[in-house]
Order: structure tokens, then C-alpha cells, then sequence
């Protein structure tokens, strides 16, 4: 219940933050709600009037019912207006703080954690309920309104009237199992939901638009789309189906009672215990008893499906905190390093994986060094860049820079102070200047900083041949637009990587995996000289590869397998070891025999 309430009050509270004066103008709708009411009460005098030929009672009840209709229409109009409103106000608050959130979360790890990115699918799905959760919530209140009054009024008509209003609670009480099937529903299609959409972008994106038709993978994915959207959908049409057989044994029982009473009090009127306001009265309520129960239900549908949705952006909301609550650092780090950075027992897993991604790793990283990250597939060299940038959050251990733990330094500060490039690059499709300039916003204009970030990342041949040079607009799509092949973006991604000056941690994540091996050893060889020039600041360089002949000139070379470290030493030593190193150092030098 408290989350409920929090749910509730956080709908309350934006539109009031919004614009207080129209949250409360949304009301004069319900007003108009209960003039709507009242009216079946006038045409009863009305009809009462015209039987006793009470001309002053039918002029009365005339003149009420007219007054009702205009006052509903025009508090109502009042009302709406000032609904809409602030109607799509409300919806971009919730809107951009959806984004806001998402965005602000400094660490990566939810982005690959199901439980979360299941949350976000069915947030995006429902998302048009948390849009128009203001108005959910005021339709509620009209409902309940509506309801209300008209049964005061049945049960001034005749107490027999109760007994219609009760047959409509089987359709009330069929709300909580409408409301858990709708849960259940939501559920089982949110991976379905994600598989869905993610075929859908194979089938839009240029890159693996190859694969697909040299493959001939056409018809293989268009099965597998059909698939996903039936395991997607189906839980919805089963629960349609459900809803429809319950909904329909509801209204058969309301109205078997509802012919029932009214023969009942046919006969009592022709008896003459029975008023003919009364019986009249009663008529115009069977059908709003019965839209009453109906209207209730699928407010209360629509209000839980609105709080249910409003939950999971608490759920947002608690996880931004819980991660914020983590990195609470506030310190900044120093201009150079002294003593380098360190890793103490450090653990990390991918939840909910049970074996750890890096397990008890302690590391002494130089200030000043290179350092090689090698080792096969999956033993973790990536899992440990993105826990040195901060991206991820150790399970277990401590990430220490200059003896200071890092989770004291502002996360944001300290990336301010890393640079890097990365397997996985950008493609931002800009100008040339402004591709490779983002890397460092301060000076994304500093001409004489693009060239030297685009020679050190040796993209200047790309640069030479685009038909504007650092001015040229990049991708096909673009009007003007030039495309680049992998090896070429990921040149300009090195030169990206670049552009800060002395930075205190320089990651280098497979950066040339686009490249041939002659090139990535003639860069790296570059990047080891320019890194041994700049050791006055301290930096740090790390490089990570599957190619061990580019790292022969690393100051320190930290063998992964399986998340540990198997090996640590120079080239030289890891050689005279004849162990891992060497073994991996042999089978790959054979390969290239």
C-alpha cells in the first residue's frame, strides 16, 4: 500500500508542481459529473408533474433539468479544457524524467541486466499509461462520482434498486483477476517484446543488412519475427479472451435481476404501492447501474494498470538512487598520478550470472606504465576496463587511485580526467571535425588540437581523403553525406580518443580490431611513445588485444583467464616463464607463419 500511495502521490504532486491553478480547474469536470447525475431525478418530477398535472412541479423540474444539462456542459467543457492541458504538460514532465533518469545513471551494468532492461521494455510499452496518468487518475475520480450519486438516487427510488446495483458487483470483483491476468500478461511478453524489436532492427540496419542477403537469412527472420510477435501478443489475446467469457456471465446476471425487479415493481405500481416517479426513476438507473459497474471496473483497470506503471518508474527512480547512493564521491582527482592504481580482491558479476566475471583480482597499475590487458575470449579484460572507468560497480574489492578509493572521487570528474577508444565505437554521424572533436567538448573547435589528435590517432589518411576534409559530413544518409568503412570510423575513434591531453587513465579496448595487424602494431608502437614522452602526468595507458605481437613494448603485460590473473610480468619475463603467456605468444605466432 505504501508504494500505491507513492505511486499516487507522485501523479498528484507533478501536476500540482506543474501548474496548481489548472490541476484545480481539472475538478469543475466532476462537479459537471454529478449535475449529469441528478438528472434522471428531474424527468422523475417531470413525469410526476405531468401525471398529478402539477404544472408548477413539471415547470420546476423542467427548468432543473435544462440548468443540470448547461451546468454539466459547461463545467465539463471548463474542465476538459484545462485537462488537456494539462494533460500534455504532465506527459512531457514524466516523459523527459523517464529520460532524465535513464541518462543520469553514471554506471552501465543495468543496461545489461534482464531484470532491468525487462522493467524498461514494459515502461515503454505502458508508457502512454504513465503519459496520461493525470487524466486516468481524474477519470477515476469522475467515475467514482458518478457512481456514487446514482446509487443515493436508486436507493430513493426503491430499495429494490440495491438489489440491481449488487448484481453489478460480480463485475467489480472480476476486476482483481482481470488486474493479475493483465500483470501476468505484461509479464510474459516483455522478452518476446524486446526480441520483437530487435529483429525488427536487424531488418532496418544497414550493417547487418550483409550478413542478411549474402546469407539469405530473409525468410529465416521473418520466421523468427512471426514467432516473437505471436509469443508477444498471445498473452494479450488469451487474456482478451478471458475477460470477454467473464464479462459477458456478468451482464447476464445483471440483467436477469434487473427484469426481475422491475417486474416486481411493474406489478406494485399497478397495484398502486408503488409511485410512478418512483418505478420511473427507477427505469432511467437500470442502464446507468449497469454502464456504473462497468465504468467502475475499467477505471479501476485502468487506474491499477496507471499505478502499475507509475511503480516501475518508482522502481527507476529507486535504482537511479541506489546507484547514486554508491557513488557518492565528491572528490577530485589530483592533476597527475604519483602512485598509479591499484585493484584490491576485486569481484565483478554480470547478475544473474554465478560465475564471476573477474574473481579476486589485485593489480598494481604503475603510474606512468603500459599496461597489457591479454588473454581469449571472455576472460574478462573488457569487464575490468569498464570497472576503471567507473562504468560498472565491483561486486567485491576496491578500485584505488593514488591510494584513494575511487568511489570517494566524483565519477563524473574523474572520466573528465580518462580517454580512451573502444571496440564497440560510435559512429556519430557529424562532421568530420565534430566526430573526432567530441572527444574532448572543450575544445571541439580547437582546429590546431583536431590535428594533432587525428595524426596521433593515425587518421589523417582518412581525413585526407574525404572531399572536405575535417568539414565533410559523414554518412551516406546525409544530404552531401560521405560513408566510411569499419576500418575508417575506427580510425577516426582512435583520433576521438585522442584529443584530451595527458589524461590520467588512457583505455585502449581492442581499438584496432578493424584493423589489419602491420597497422595495429605500427599504432600501438606510436601510442607506446607518445605514452613514454608524457609519463610526467602520470597517465596510466591500458591496453587491451587479442594480438600479443603489439604488446612486446608494454611496461607490464596481465594475463586474464576466466576472470583471473594468471600472469603478470614484461614480455620477457612472461616468455622465460614458458607459461600461459607464452604458450597463447607461440600459437598465435604460428599463425602467422
Amino acid at each position: 500500500m505504501i508504494r500505491v500511495a507513492r505511486a499516487l502521490w507522485l501523479v498528484v504532486s507533478t501536476s500540482v508542481r506543474v501548474d496548481p491553478w489548472r490541476s484545480v480547474l481539472c475538478l469543475t469536470e466532476s462537479t459537471g459529473v454529478l449535475m449529469d447525475v441528478l438528472q434522471p431525478l428531474f424527468l422523475a418530477w417531470l413525469v410526476s408533474g405531468a401525471v398529478d398535472r402539477d404544472l408548477r412541479q413539471m415547470t420546476w423540474a423542467a427548468g432543473a433539468f435544462l440548468g443540470s444539462v448547461a451546468a454539466d456542459k459547461a463545467l465539463c467543457m471548463i474542465g476538459v479544457n484545462a485537462r488537456i492541458r494539462q494533460l500534455e504538460r504532465v506527459s512531457h514532465v514524466f516523459g523527459a524524467r523517464v529520460a532524465e533518469i535513464t541518462a543520469r545513471i553514471p554506471t552501465l551494468d543495468h543496461l545489461e541486466s534482464p531484470r532491468y532492461l525487462d522493467q524498461a521494455q514494459m515502461l515503454r510499452e505502458r508508457s502512454g499509461s504513465l503519459g496520461v496518468a493525470l487524466n486516468t487518475l481524474l477519470n477515476t475520480f469522475n467515475d467514482v462520482v458518478r457512481v456514487g450519486g446514482t446509487l443515493a438516487l436508486a436507493a430513493t427510488a426503491d430499495w429494490r434498486m440495491l438489489l440491481v446495483a449488487a448484481a453489478g458487483l460480480p463485475v467489480l470483483l472480476a476486476t482483481r483477476w482481470f488486474v493479475a491476468w493483465q500483470a501476468t500478461a505484461e509479464a510474459e511478453s516483455a522478452q518476446p517484446g524486446r526480441l520483437t524489436f530487435h529483429l525488427l532492427g536487424l531488418g532496418r540496419d544497414a550493417v547487418a543488412g550483409a550478413e542478411v542477403r549474402v546469407f539469405g537469412l530473409g525468410g529465416f527472420l521473418r520466421e523468427r519475427l512471426r514467432l516473437a510477435v505471436v509469443a508477444w501478443r498471445q498473452p494479450f489475446v488469451v487474456l482478451a479472451r478471458r475477460m470477454t467469457l467473464v464479462e459477458t456471465l456478468c451482464n447476464a446476471v445483471f440483467f436477469g435481476v434487473a427484469g426481475a425487479v422491475l417486474l416486481w415493481m411493474v406489478g406494485d405500481v399497478l397495484a398502486g404501492t408503488v409511485r410512478l416517479d418512483s418505478f420511473v426513476l427507477a427505469m432511467l438507473l437500470v442502464n446507468r447501474l449497469q454502464s456504473g459497474s462497468r465504468d467502475l471496473q475499467e477505471a479501476a483497470r485502468t487506474a491499477v494498470d496507471m499505478i502499475r506503471t507509475t511503480m516501475r518508474l518508482l522502481w527507476l527512480l529507486d535504482y537511479a538512487k541506489e546507484v547514486e547512493r554508491v557513488h557518492t564521491g565528491t572528490l577530485e582527482p589530483g592533476p597527475t598520478l604519483s602512485r598509479g592504481i591499484e585493484l584490491d580482491g576485486v569481484t565483478y558479476r554480470y547478475a544473474p550470472r554465478d560465475r564471476p566475471a573477474l574473481d579476486q583480482v589485485s593489480l598494481q597499475l604503475p603510474a606512468g606504465s603500459i599496461v597489457a590487458l591479454v588473454g581469449e575470449n571472455g576472460a574478462g579484460k573488457t569487464t575490468l576496463v569498464k570497472l576503471l572507468a567507473g562504468m560498472y560497480q565491483p561486486t567485491t574489492g576496491r578500485i584505488l587511485v593514488d591510494g584513494l578509493d575511487l568511489n570517494r572521487l566524483d565519477v563524473t570528474a574523474w572520466r573528465r580526467r580518462l580517454s580512451g577508444a573502444f571496440q564497440d565505437y560510435l559512429r556519430p554521424e557529424f562532421l568530420a571535425a565534430e566526430a573526432v572533436g567530441i572527444g574532448d567538448l572543450d575544445h571541439l573547435s580547437n582546429r590546431r588540437r583536431l590535428r594533432t589528435a587525428v595524426e596521433d590517432g593515425a587518421a589523417d589518411a582518412v581525413i585526407a581523403q574525404l572531399p572536405g576534409g575535417l568539414d565533410t559530413q559523414l554518412g551516406s544518409a546525409w544530404p552531401g553525406g560521405v560513408g566510411l568503412s569499419g576500418g575508417q570510423w575506427q580510425r577516426l575513434a582512435l583520433a576521438r580518443g585522442m584529443m584530451r591531453d595527458h589524461p590520467l587513465l588512457l583505455v585502449l579496448d581492442e581499438p584496432t580490431a578493424a584493423l589489419d595487424a602491420t597497422t595495429e602494431h605500427a599504432l600501438f608502437e606510436r601510442y607506446a611513445a607518445a605514452a613514454k614522452a608524457g609519463r610526467a602526468s602520470g597517465t596510466v595507458t591500458v591496453l587491451v588485444t587479442h594480438r600479443f605481437s603489439t604488446v612486446s613494448a608494454a611496461d607490464l603485460i596481465v594475463v586474464l583467464d576466466h576472470g583471473r590473473v594468471v600472469e603478470i610480468g614484461s614480455h620477457a619475463e612472461l616468455l622465460e616463464a614458458d607459461g600461459h603467456y607464452a604458450e597463447l605468444y607461440r600459437l598465435q605466432a604460428r599463425g602467422y607463419a
